[in-house]
C-alpha cells in the first residue's frame, strides 16, 4: 500500500542516499542502561565558493538534535524541534536556508536519546517500549547544497552525562567537555523512508516566573509556576561549590507537607521498584545539575520536557528576582496559529473563559513532537481515542493541518504490514480489547476516519484523502471477522462515571467508521466501494438496533447510552423522541452533573445543542460540585483530571479527553 506522505524531491535525494552518523558506541546491557552515557557532539566545516552567501541545509536525525550552523541555531538546544515517528517506516527531513558569512563554515549537531534510544523502563511493570520501537542510538543525516563530498564528521562527549524523554537529564558541569574530537561512525540507522517534513511542531513561548519558598531552610526550595504545563525549566544557581549536586524534583500538585508529589505524572506507573533490572524506584521526572564553582550558573535541561506546576530543588539555593539574570523560568510550550473560532471567541461568562483556558492549555501541554498525547508525564503516547473525542476541538483552535496530516501518516505507518489500525501511533505494543497481533479497540481506530474526515470539512485538504487505502483495508478486515456487524468487545466509553456496554460502543464506532468510509469513496468518485459500505453500515445499524434500542432506551439507559446512540445516528426516527426523553431523565436525575465519559461527554453536549436543547447543554457545562470543569477548577486545578474524580496518586492531571468541552463553549458558547 503506498503511504501519503510525499518523499524527497529528485533534487533533494542526496540527503537519502548519505549514511547515517552516529558516535559508533555500543548499546549498554541489564542494569549499565541506567549509567551515565554522555549525549554525543557532532562537528564539521564545510567550504561554499566565495561568491556564494546563502546555503541550503537537509537534515533527518532518530532521537532529538540541536543544529548549529555558523552561527545560527537552526534546531533549538533543547531539541524539542524534532517529529517523533515509526523510524523504520517513517523520518522527516527539513530543510533550511542559511546565510553564510564566510567561505568555511562550521556545522554542530547534539544529538539525544529521544524516543529512538528510550531506556528499557516497563511500564506498568511489564510493557518494555523499546522492545517495539524501532531504536538505536541517536543518529542523523545532514545535506548542504553545494557540497558535492560528504562531510568528515567527528565527535565527543558532552557534559550531558544522562538524558531521557522520561526521566530527565543530568548535567555534569565539573567536566569540561572532551578536548579530543575523534571520527564519527557511520551507524545502521532506522529504515524509514525519508519525507519531507511537515511543519507540525511545538515551539516555544515566552517565558513563565515561577514563585520561591523554603520547604527546608537552606535546602530544599519549592517553586510555584501557578499553571500546570509542560516546559522546559530554565534556573539560574549562585553561590553553590564546585561538584555540589542539585536535585530537582517535578510534579503537578503538592503533598501535604508542601513538597513536591510525582505521583500523578510517574511514567509508567512505576512507584514500587517494579521498572526492571537498575529502573529508578519510582520513575518520577527528575534533573541533575553538579554545579562547576561559578559565581552564577544556568540550568537548563536538554533533550527532555517536563509536565509541571512545581519543581522542588535540592541542594542549593536558587534566587529569585525582578532580573533576567536572577529569576526561575519555564519555558512554555505553545502550538501554532489560532483558527478562526478561536479568534473570535469572546465571552462575558468568567466561568466559561475558565474552562476554556483550562482546556487550551491542557491541548498545548499534549503536543510535543507531532504526536497528540494522552498526557505530557506518564505515557506520552498518540492514543487515538484521545484523539476522536479531542480534533474538533483542537482544530477550532489552532490550524492543525500540517500534525494531524502527520497523525495519519503515523497511524498509515503502523498498519501498513498487516492492515490493523493500531491503539497508538507510533506504536509501542499496546492493544487493550483489540482484536488481536497488533490491532487496537475500534474506538481508537475510529480516528483514522475522523481525521480525515476532519481536514476536509475544516480545510478542504484533499491529501487527507491519500489515506482511504488504511480505512478499505480496515473495514473489509473487520467486516470478515464479525459478518454479524456487532463488535463484541472495546476499551468503550473510557472513564464515564456510569458507563454503556462496551460492546454497544464498540459497534455503534464501528457503524460510525462505516460510515465515514462509504463517505469518502462516494467523494472519490468510487462507486462500488460506496455501495458496498453503505450496505454493510446498514447492516451494522440493523443489529445494533435489534440488539440494543428498545422504546427509546438505549442499552442500559445511561447519559454514556442515550448519548452514543443519538448522536451518532443509531436510534430509530419513531424512537428518536422516546431516547431524547430518556436522555435528558438520565441528566436531571443526576442534577446535570456529567456521567459522560471519553466518547459521550462530547456527543451528549453537542447532540443537545444541534436537536434544540442549548438550555440543558449549558447547565451540564456550568455545573457546579462533583462531577464537572467547575469542580476541577474549584478545587484547584488549571489542566483537565483525565478523571471527573480528583486523584493525587495515579491519574493524570493534564489529560485532554474532557476537552471535548471546548468544542462546544467554541461552537455554542456564550
Amino acid at each position: 500500500m503506498a503511504l501519503a506522505a510525499s518523499a524527497l524531491s529528485a533534487a533533494d535525494s542526496t540527503l537519502a542516499s548519505l549514511p547515517w552518523i552516529g558516535d559508533g558506541q555500543p548499546d549498554r546491557n541489564g542494569a549499565d542502561w541506567y549509567d551515565e552515557d554522555p549525549a554525543p557532539e557532532f562537528r564539521a566545516v564545510f567550504t561554499l565558493p566565495e561568491s556564494v552567501r546563502e546555503a541550503k541545509v537537509q537534515f533527518a536525525c532518530a532521537g532529538f538534535a540541536s543544529l548549529r550552523v555558523g552561527n545560527e541555531m537552526l534546531m533549538s538546544a533543547d531539541g524539542l524541534d524534532t517529529l517523533w515517528t515509526p523510524y523504520d517506516k517513517t523520518i522527516y527531513a527539513k530543510t533550511f536556508t542559511v546565510k553564510v558569512t564566510s567561505p568555511t563554515t562550521e556545522v554542530v549537531v547534539r544529538l539525544g536519546n529521544g524516543f529512538y534510544n528510550l531506556l528499557p523502563l516497563r511500564f506498568w511493570g511489564s510493557k518494555c517500549f523499546r522492545n517495539v520501537l524501532a531504536h538505536g542510538r541517536p543518529c542523523f543525516k545532514l545535506a548542504i547544497d553545494g557540497v558535492a563530498k560528504p562531510l568528515e564528521w567527528k565527535w565527543r562527549k558532552t557534559n550531558v552525562v544522562r538524558n531521557s524523554v522520561y526521566l530527565g537529564a543530568e548535567i555534569d558541569a565539573t567536566r569540561p567537555e572532551d578536548v579530543e574530537w575523534k571520527p564519527a561512525a557511520v551507524v545502521t540507522g532506522p529504515k524509514g523512508t525519508i519525507r519531507t517534513w511537515p511543519d507540525a511542531h511545538m515551539r516555544a513561548d515566552g517565558v513563565h516566573a515561577g514563585t520561591a519558598s523554603w520547604l527546608k531552610e537552606g535546602e530544599v526550595q519549592v517553586v510555584d509556576f501557578g499553571v500546570n504545563a509542560s516546559g522546559v525549566p530554565d534556573f539560574i544557581f549562585r553561590g553553590a561549590a564546585r561538584g555540589t549536586r542539585i536535585e530537582i524534583v517535578y510534579g503537578e500538585r503538592l503533598n501535604a507537607d508542601g513538597s513536591v508529589n510525582v505521583l500523578t505524572q510517574t511514567a509508567g506507573q512505576v512507584k514500587r521498584g517494579n521498572g526492571g533490572p537498575g529502573a529508578p524506584h519510582v520513575a518520577s521526572q527528575r534533573d541533575v545539575y553538579i554545579c562547576g564553582g561559578a559565581t552564577s550558573e544556568r540550568f537548563k535541561p536538554p533533550f527532555t520536557w517536563h509536565i509541571f506546576r512545581y519543581a522542588e530543588i535540592r541542594g542549593a539555593k536558587c534566587l529569585l528576582g525582578t532580573g533576567d539574570a536572577s529569576r526561575t523560568v519555564r519555558s512554555m510550550l505553545s502550538l501554532k496559529e489560532k483558527a478562526p473560532a478561536a479568534k473570535a471567541f469572546k465571552t462575558e461568562n468568567a466561568e466559561l473563559a475558565a474552562i476554556h483556558e483550562m482546556c487550551r492549555r491542557t491541548f498545548q501541554a499534549n503536543m510535543i513532537g507531532g504526536v497528540q498525547s494522552d498526557c505530557p508525564g506518564r505515557e506520552r503516547l498518540g492514543y487515538g481515542g484521545d484523539i476522536v473525542s479531542t480534533y474538533e476541538a483542537y482544530m477550532l483552535n489552532w490550524d492543525m493541518r500540517a500534525i494531524y496530516l502527520k497523525v495519519l501518516q503515523d497511524f498509515a505507518d503502523e498498519a501498513a504490514d498487516d492492515g490493523w489500525i493500531t491503539e497508538t501511533a507510533p506504536y509501542v505494543g499496546i492493544g487493550d480489547k483489540g482484536f488481536g497481533k497488533r490491532a487496537g479497540p475500534i474506538s481508537w481506530a475510529l480516528a483514522v476516519p475522523e481525521l480525515i474526515d476532519g481536514l476536509l470539512r475544516h480545510y478542504n485538504e484533499t491529501k487527507a484523502l491519500d489515506y482511504y487505502p488504511v480505512c478499505t483495508r480496515y473495514v473489509r478486515q473487520v467486516a470478515a471477522k464479525f459478518p454479524d456487524g456487532l463488535i463484541p468487545k472495546c476499551i468503550g466509553d473510557h472513564e464515564a462515571l456510569q458507563r454503556a456496554p462496551n460492546a454497544m460502543t464498540a459497534t455503534a464506532h464501528w457503524y460510525r467508521f462505516v460510515m465515514l468510509t462509504a463517505g469518502f469513496a462516494k467523494r472519490m468518485g468510487r462507486l462500488d466501494d460506496a455501495t458496498e459500505f453503505a450496505m454493510l453500515a446498514a447492516k451494522i445499524k440493523a443489529a445494533f438496533v435489534a440488539k440494543y434500542v428498545k422504546d427509546g432506551i438505549v442499552a442500559n439507559g445511561t447519559q454514556s447510552a442515550q448519548a452514543i446512540g443519538l448522536y451518532l445516528g443509531l436510534v430509530p426516527p419513531a424512537q428518536v423522541s422516546a431516547a431524547e426523553r430518556r436522555l435528558i431523565a438520565a441528566i436531571r436525575e443526576k442534577g446535570y452533573g456529567p456521567t459522560t465519559g471519553i466518547f459521550s461527554t462530547r456527543y451528549m453536549l453537542m447532540y443537545l445543542s444541534e436537536h434544540g436543547k442549548q438550555d440543558i447543554a449549558e447547565k451540564i457545562v456550568l455545573h457546579k460540585g462533583f462531577p464537572g470543569w467547575l469542580y476541577m477548577l474549584d478545587r484547584g486545578a488549571t489542566t483537565l483530571w483525565e478523571t471527573w474524580k480528583e486523584s493525587d496518586n495515579i491519574y493524570s492531571n493534564c489529560h485532554p479527553m474532557f476537552g471535548s468541552v471546548d468544542e462546544w463553549i467554541l461552537r455554542f458558547g456564550k
